[in-house]
């Protein structure tokens, strides 16, 4: 007898994530608290260096309780994200709302944009579709990272004939491994030491909402790998 093994649907995963963001919340406060105040009991009746090794176990005990914390909200929003508003949208405007929060001249990896200004409104849901830029943004730089020459491109192109209105998020990156690419969009898959995966599963999720055909590739010219690509195709607002 043959078993066969189908992928969880989007439901599942958030049912998962919901489980598991409240298993884990309800121990962290009592553990930072515990600390704290097991710091501030022993602060001066103890010698320098038991006083050193103390505050340096205290914040790394504070510090991995924050970094639980960050990733109980991830899970939290993934399974709690609320069914999209999708209303008429200027996706061009949108995107140059949120990339005044990465405009900066100190900036390690810069984001340049091409947004075609023939661009019609969109079927979309403004918060949601900024959660979607922020999260493509970030891997695009996450893929740069320590890399010289680095570089985020933010494109948008109107088709006529399909009326539709292509995003593409590109950057000057290593690519996407071949495993990564056959389960992006799964929850909990990442090449990330510090990742969840959950953002492009959340991704996956917004686009779902919204109707919009979303692929992920890396792109390859005469055989040279130049970098990853995400993009999200929505439908035009009648």
């Amino acid at each position: 007898m043959s078993l066969k093994w189908c992928r969880p649907s989007a439901q599942a995963w958030g049912e998962v994530a919901r489980r598991l963001a409240h298993e884990i919340k309800n121990p962290l406060t009592p553990i930072q608290l515990s600390a704290e105040r097991l710091e501030m009991k022993l602060t001066g009746k103890v010698g320098e260096p038991e006083q050193a090794l103390l505050t340096k176990s205290v914040k790394t005990i504070v510090d991995q309780v924050e970094a639980m914390k960050r990733l109980v909200n991830e899970f939290h929003d993934y399974a709690r994200l609320p069914a999209a508003e999708l209303k008429p949208l200027d996706l061009n405007a949108l995107i140059s709302e949120v990339l005044q929060l990465y405009a900066s001249d100190n900036a390690v990896v810069p984001v340049h944009t091409e947004l075609d200004p023939n661009a019609p409104r969109i079927k979309g849901d403004a918060l949601q579709l900024r959660q979607v830029i922020h999260n493509l943004l970030q891997n695009a730089l996450d893929a740069q990272e320590g890399k010289e020459g680095g570089r985020v491109l933010l494109k948008t192109e109107f088709s006529e004939s399909s009326k539709r209105v292509r995003m593409s998020v590109r950057d000057n990156g290593i690519g996407f491994p071949e495993y990564i690419l056959k389960r992006a969009f799964e929850p909990y898959v990442t090449t990330k030491v510090k990742g969840t995966g959950l953002g492009l599963a959340v991704v996956k999720k917004i686009a779902d909402e919204h109707g919009a055909r979303i692929d992920i590739s890396n792109r390859v010219v005469d055989g040279v790998l130049l970098g990853a690509q995400v993009s999200l195709s929505f439908a035009v607002a009648a």
